[in-house]
């Protein structure tokens, strides 16, 4: 029942912040304030100043810079944004620091915490310190840090739904990234205040991606945490794919689907790509530059998805580790087609950078080559009616817990319905060459090998790579000196085991069956 009340607790929170970024009242994804059950209250009662913006469109609060300064004197030196209209002035001989963060008294809250600094260690409703509340109500970065300098060991404190003070200040569309940035340096671990999960699984970078914060702030936290891009929510998303909830929420199916040109990608859109373009980099190869205060303490940065092609390539080959000072060129479309990514996503891509098709990465290889070796991700609908509210709130109880690949749901068969095209698909309609081998490899792979030999099955792209290029059958790979049939027969074996990028697969019976059936002469094979 505790963790029960958390979830909803936490569910009504960022159901508010989702209304508030999204401009409109989206009832189909998040709560309606009007229905009936308790738990839907939207009245909550840390709502944040946006509030009283939707109803006071010219009351705007300034940018503030941080100096280094006492902090009994800031207020003197700096100028104090005014209270939002309709609450009522307070003065700090009146009021506890935590009402006077409330009342968004910046001014009185600064001489308060001179004056009495133990009340920065206050909790109030909902296990929250004066430290969470400012961060809530968009405080400015040096009233934060003044609060974090009080009670240092606030930055790590949770309320009831497991948020710290990054996951609250990440719950917005105007997030500060000077907030954000005070957060990190006042924490004694950056990696460990990032990575924390609240009630629903979001790290604070979740929070970014689903909130709408700036790209500033995504780009902040991914040099605090570079793994931050890989870590899955209790719902089994990235960030990336939170994302696009969100975009695909806003915008829907039909705008994003339906991008066929450079020019259809404005507006809304040009900012959810330039955040997936951030991130896409930082899962495949990394941030430049990123600085040793930050990535000190989360090792070197190296990426998760990059293993899948180095553990097939020459020891020469580069490996892509943020931090360093040479960094290879970045390719969007080779970062799509080898990430857990929306397959709209690797469409766009597709679009606007269809050199990229042709174009060889520092591992040597295509998007098409790439997208064979690659895992089979679980299809994910990220539209409106792929998140319903009782979802969010239960769950799905007919999905197993971390069940992110897709070779748990086929079970070898060919009947599956498949309701996105594969990324292997949508590369070959787009112009990819199925003939095409390495060129700088002694033993090239055609893709169609790659694919067998990375637990692939018929239905995931064997079948496609087939039709384009059916020749393929013939062909023997030159790694191994086995035809396409043989090496399906292979798969799961010692000598292929090391190379298979699928979880859990072995042989499928299925699979060389449909090889063998698209050109029986293979037996022949034998014969001579």
């Amino acid at each position: 029942q505790q963790q029960q009340q958390q979830q909803h607790e936490s569910l009504q929170y960022k159901s508010q912040q989702h209304q508030h970024s999204l401009g409109d009242e989206e009832t189909y994804f998040y709560p309606d304030s009007n229905t009936s059950s308790p738990n839907y209250n939207m009245n909550h009662h840390y709502h944040r100043h946006q509030d009283f913006l939707a109803t006071n469109p010219t009351h705007n609060y300034p940018a503030y810079s941080l100096p280094d300064m006492n902090i009994a004197n800031l207020g003197t030196f700096l100028p104090i944004p005014p209270p939002p209209p309709n609450l009522q002035s307070c003065s700090s001989q009146d009021n506890d620091l935590l009402t006077l963060v409330q009342s968004y008294e910046w001014s009185a809250a600064l001489e308060r915490i001179s004056t009495h600094p133990s009340e920065a260690t206050s909790v109030g409703e909902q296990g929250r310190t004066p430290l969470h509340v400012a961060c809530d109500h968009d405080a400015p970065a040096f009233v934060v840090k003044a609060l974090l300098q009080a009670n240092p060991s606030a930055v790590t404190m949770v309320g009831t739904s497991n948020m710290n003070p990054l996951h609250i200040t990440c719950s917005s569309q105007h997030a500060s990234v000077e907030v954000v940035r005070v957060l990190l340096d006042g924490c004694e671990d950056a990696c460990k205040l990032t990575g924390m999960k609240d009630v629903d699984g979001d790290t604070p970078l979740h929070a970014a991606c689903r909130c709408g914060a700036p790209i500033d702030v995504l780009e902040v936290l991914l040099r605090a945490n570079p793994r931050l891009v890989h870590d899955r929510d209790y719902e089994g998303l990235t960030p990336l794919l939170r994302l696009w909830v969100r975009y695909f929420v806003m915008l829907g199916d039909d705008t994003i689907n339906s991008v066929a040109h450079k020019n259809d990608v404005m507006g809304e859109l040009e900012e959810a790509w330039n955040k997936t373009e951030l991130l896409l980099r930082a899962a495949y190869s990394g941030l430049p530059d990123c600085p040793p205060h930050y990535s000190c303490a989360c090792g070197s940065g190296q990426t998760q998805n990059n293993t899948v092609l180095q553990q097939q390539e020459e020891p020469s080959q580069t490996e892509f580790v943020s931090g360093k000072s040479e960094q290879q060129p970045f390719y969007v479309l080779h970062a799509a087609s080898l990430v857990d990514c929306p397959r709209a996503v690797v469409k766009i891509a597709t679009v606007l950078y269809p050199q990229q098709l042709h174009e060889y990465d520092s591992t040597m290889r295509t998007p098409l080559m790439i997208a064979t070796v690659a895992p089979v991700f679980k299809e994910h609908d990220l539209s409106g009616e792929g998140y319903s509210i009782e979802e969010l709130i239960h769950g799905d109880e007919d999905d197993e817990e971390d069940d992110v690949y897709a070779s748990r749901s086929y079970h070898g068969d060919d009947q599956v319905e498949q309701k996105q095209p594969l990324v292997i698909q949508i590369l070959l309609e787009a112009g990819a060459k199925a003939n095409r081998a390495n060129p700088s490899l002694k033993r090239g792979r055609l893709p169609l090998h790659s694919a067998i030999v990375s637990g692939k099955r018929w239905s995931e792209g064997l079948k496609i790579l087939r039709n384009a290029y059916p020749d393929s059958l013939m062909k023997i790979d030159q790694e191994t000196g086995l035809y396409p049939f043989m090496l399906a027969a292979a798969v799961g074996g010692v000598a292929l085991k090391d190379e298979i990028t699928t979880v859990g697969r072995s042989a499928d019976l299925t699979t060389i069956f449909e090889i063998l059936r698209s050109r029986p002469d293979q037996c022949d094979i034998m014969d001579g």
